[in-house]
């Protein structure tokens, strides 16, 4: 697996090698985000069709080895590419969703995340499973390890995108990568060469 991100100060949706499937410009920086990762890994060269499953979560039906989850926030996108299931999450910080913490997080969670780690890493297993609660999904350290209540999800806490928290998901053996892959967002728009 491999997770890209871009930066989408300057990105114009005008220009985006793909369309959004939403209204968005991050919409359509995110799906271009995965066009230009398909094509750079030689999967793919265009998106196919896409669908959505029961949960919401879009993927390529007619080709089920192209696995991938994106993610938006304000000023980031973030795609991850597996050859199975994948979730992926970025949240922008927010110092006033503090206030959230004790609704949202038991003790034992606030000994080991903050607010933001621990609503993508809820955020990347659900988008991998379908399955929990955002709100009350319990998560975990052990020895420095992240524990989902999902046997066989391994997750990761990511902080290469400032100001930004990001978290991966996926099933054991999937190896999680140890850092992000940054693509200069001028990269996600036609008749851009850098």
């Amino acid at each position: 697996m491999r997770i890209y991100y871009a930066a989408t100060e300057g990105f114009d949706a005008e220009r985006a090698i793909a369309p959004g499937r939403g209204r968005s410009m991050e919409s359509a920086a995110a799906w271009s985000l995965l066009l230009y990762a398909l094509r750079r890994e030689g999967r793919l060269d265009s998106l196919p069709e896409a669908a959505l499953d029961g949960h919401g979560k879009p993927y390529f039906a007619g080709r089920p080895e192209c696995c991938f989850s994106l993610s938006h926030t304000r000023g980031f996108v973030v795609c991850a590419l597996g050859s199975s299931p994948v979730g992926v999450d970025a949240q922008i910080i927010d110092a006033k969703d503090a206030a959230f913490a004790g609704k949202l997080m038991s003790e034992r969670e606030r000994e080991n995340f903050v607010l933001h780690e621990l609503w993508c890493l809820r955020e990347a297993v659900y988008k991998l499973t379908g399955q929990g609660s955002l709100r009350t999904m319990p998560m975990r350290r052990e020895g420095g390890e992240i524990v989902s209540p999902f046997e066989g999800v391994r997750c990761r806490l990511y902080k290469d995108l400032t100001g930004c928290e990001c978290a991966a998901a996926a099933y054991a053996p999937e190896a999680l990568p140890e850092e992000l892959l940054r693509v200069d967002a001028r990269e996600l728009q036609k008749g851009t060469v850098i």
